[in-house]
């Protein structure tokens, strides 16, 4: 019984170590590139969904007055497009439709082309919608909104492609899907995603927002260059605007991929992409199956000056979430590094 416990506290202490040194590689890393000026951010890295490393590096805003914690919250860019898609899932397991569902089935007034389009196209950018005119609002100074978009959407009469025939990334597909939550509902879909989405999991630091730039400021991080000069363009759609900290992204991946959230087939769904090639996405970013497993599920998004990338590689029960508000496009190489340090005690 003595050599057991001997034996224990001896792996113990071997794997506390093993920590320890990750936890100073890691630290050591993400100090020299903040130093270097190529990081502004919250950094968060889980083990088993326990927390094995978090900090933050830099300022709450281009007036360099205040200094990040971890408890500010960062626009997550595209990775809000996981919030409709699981909740379409969650009404299709609760047999209120089928993903061969045809757009206009669910949604009036739109052109004929809605006859075409089914859910699951919407799910994997297969609709053939095209993008939205971001650059053209963007220099007539729109401050755009959702009834903007839903403007657009009326004008458009062809579609880039038969639906189910190609991929385009656009964000027309998540904002329709929010339509159809909206319509089954009888709901805000910013109500329905807080009431079975975010309050079951305990993300209380996650908010959908009205308008950006962010009037609401309390723990907030505000996006700005490499200037420091804080981003200027308006968006006020209510639906896109996601902010969230990094624990609770990191609690959303991984209770969505331990099923906990919608059953394992609804994620396999999720996972599929409209075809194989480079930059092709599904609703849930990059999501690799082997012998019926979760291997890696990752998923980046950007707006403006912010940045964001989650990835959980599962069958290490390693989770890394990096938000930024200062763009540097180099939030995937530092995740890459990041597990590569972790990896080496493995």
């Amino acid at each position: 019984m003595a050599k057991i416990t001997i034996k224990i506290l001896l792996l113990s202490l071997i794997i506390s170590l093993f920590g320890c040194q990750n936890h100073e590689s890691i630290d050591s890393y993400l100090n020299e590139l903040y130093q270097n000026g190529k990081l502004n951010g919250n950094i968060l890295v889980t083990k088993n969904n326990k927390i094995v490393y978090e900090k933050s590096f830099g300022f709450t805003d281009g007036s360099k007055s205040e200094l990040l914690n971890k408890d500010y919250r960062f626009d997550i860019g595209s990775v809000f497009k996981e919030f409709p898609a699981v909740a379409i899932m969650q009404l299709k397991e609760k047999n209120h439709l089928n993903l061969n569902d045809k757009l206009s089935k669910h949604i009036s007034g739109l052109p004929k082309w809605a006859e075409k389009i089914s859910i699951k196209n919407l799910l994997q950018y297969s609709s053939g919608l095209p993008q939205i005119p971001w650059d053209e609002y963007f220099s007539k100074g729109i401050k755009i909104t959702d009834e903007d978009i839903m403007k657009n959407l009326l004008t458009i009469e062809n579609l880039e492609f038969e639906p189910g025939s190609d991929y385009l990334y656009s964000n027309n597909n998540p904002i329709l899907l929010i339509k159809i939550v909206e319509n089954i509902t009888q709901s805000k879909f910013s109500d329905y995603v807080q009431e079975n989405l975010f309050n079951p999991l305990n993300m209380n630091s996650t908010v959908i927002n009205d308008q950006f730039p962010y009037k609401e400021k309390i723990l907030m991080a505000i996006p700005f260059d490499t200037n420091f000069k804080e981003d200027d363009y308006e968006i006020s759609i209510k639906n896109l605007l996601i902010s969230s900290t990094a624990r609770d992204m990191s609690l959303w991946f991984e209770q969505l991929d331990d099923f906990n959230v919608v059953n394992k087939q609804s994620i396999k769904t999720l996972s599929e992409e409209a075809k194989w090639g480079f930059n092709i996405q599904s609703p849930l970013g990059s999501c690799e199956w082997q012998n019926d497993k979760i291997m890696e599920h990752s998923h980046h998004g950007s707006s403006g000056n912010y940045e964001c990338i989650v990835r959980r590689f599962k069958q290490d029960g390693i989770t890394i979430v990096i938000l930024t508000n200062q763009k540097h496009e180099n939030v995937y190489d530092i995740s890459n590094d990041i597990y590569k340090i972790l990896r080496k005690s493995i």
